[in-house]
């Protein structure tokens, strides 16, 4: 199988110089944009413990009936003045929301994202290639920037107003909200990076058969 894999990639046409050193330099640029993604990707999965003890936590506080976990002097960055029932139910969302945003950038790079696609597992790798190009400069760049762009002013009003839970939860509300331009700048960097990453592949198929090598 891995053979008949290889076959699609492999060509008896001479690769020229300029093609060899294009693909060089697209693979330069997009390691890094595509590493921190990964990177980034690998160290939000970790949150999902911090969700789960969350949630556990909630559970356990309504099962008791205890609303109020502990109580300081002053306010503390995020927290407030104490840790409520609300507080740690807010945490659940923060969280979800900061693995979902982080991790969305990783599914696409480890290519474990949800496709509905009836037509591209049949296509060749060069044209599949092009499908993602095309996709990511006309769809997924556009998305992401124009979303964060105009999300600015949330966040900046949420810092501004000083807004915060009306339930007794977490402050610094713009936190969360910031998260969302960021989390879509993450992943337009890492779309940038899956462009010059099929570009590099396009003009040196031999990349194609070193990563199926490296996968089998």
């Amino acid at each position: 199988m891995n053979g008949m894999n290889s076959s699609r990639y492999q060509t008896d046409t001479p690769i020229p110089g300029w093609r060899l050193q294009g693909a060089r330099w697209c693979a330069i640029i997009a390691c890094p944009l595509i590493g921190v993604g990964r990177w980034l990707g690998r160290i939000s999965s970790w949150l999902v413990l911090a969700v789960m003890v969350a949630v556990l936590t909630t559970v356990v506080m309504n099962a008791m009936g205890i609303n109020e976990l502990m109580r300081w002097d002053g306010k503390v960055f995020l927290l407030g003045e104490a840790v409520t029932i609300n507080t740690v139910t807010e945490m659940q969302w923060h969280l979800f929301g900061l693995l979902t945003l982080i991790g969305a950038s990783y599914a696409m790079h480890a290519d474990t994202h949800v496709r509905v696609d009836m037509l591209h597992h049949s296509m060749s790798r060069t044209t599949q290639h092009w499908v993602e190009i095309v996709g990511h400069i006309l769809m997924l760049l556009p998305f992401c920037i124009l979303v964060a762009w105009l999300s600015r002013h949330m966040v900046q009003m949420s810092f501004i107003s000083g807004e915060q839970s009306n339930y007794g939860g977490l402050t610094d509300r713009y936190l969360i909200k910031g998260a969302l331009p960021a989390g879509l700048m993450l992943l337009a960097l890492g779309a940038l990076g899956q462009i010059f990453d099929r570009l590099a592949r396009i003009m040196d198929p031999a990349r194609d058969v070193e990563e199926s090598s490296d996968a089998g």
